[in-house]
């Protein structure tokens, strides 16, 4: 039972790395919203929380282990 269990200890390695390259992004998103937001003063407020929800919408898809229309907990 040794090699299962690196064996699951590595993959729920990688998923947290990948749990927190999403998260990442998500707050660079995040944090280019609000630069823009303050550069503008909120003229295109409309345009770029569009832009973040995509975002969202990307790494939702690009967990290609779920089912399609399964959203992973935290979501």
């Amino acid at each position: 039972m040794g090699l299962v269990d690196a064996i699951r200890r590595l993959f729920g390695r990688a998923e947290d790395a990948l749990n927190d390259a999403d998260y990442a992004a998500l707050d660079a998103v995040h944090r280019a919203e609000d630069r823009v937001d303050e550069a503008t003063g909120g003229r295109y407020y409309d345009t770029v929380e569009k832009a973040d929800d995509e975002a969202g919408e990307l790494l939702d898809r690009l967990h290609l282990d779920e089912e399609p229309g399964e959203r992973s907990p935290g979501s």
